[in-house]
């Protein structure tokens, strides 16, 4: 399993998560609407994307926060 990191574009505003899954594909056929990105963003700080990783890390098959849920 591999951890990606990905945005959904709310409005200019961006909701991020990482998600653990076996490839990208597997997560845009779930989920289309996201951007699946390589790396972390340069905008985005170290501290922020360790908070992501300690905070905001799911299994793709298992319970997701309401935002992604409501994307499926």
């Amino acid at each position: 399993m591999n951890s990606y990191l990905v945005s959904y574009d709310l409005d200019g505003a961006g909701l991020w998560a990482i998600i653990n899954a076996p490839d990208k594909d597997s997560i845009l056929a779930t989920f289309p609407q996201l951007s699946v990105l390589d790396e972390k963003p340069e905008s985005m700080s170290i501290a922020d994307y360790a908070k992501l990783q300690s905070q905001e890390t799911y299994d793709l098959a298992g319970p997701l926060p309401n935002w992604l849920a409501e994307l499926r």
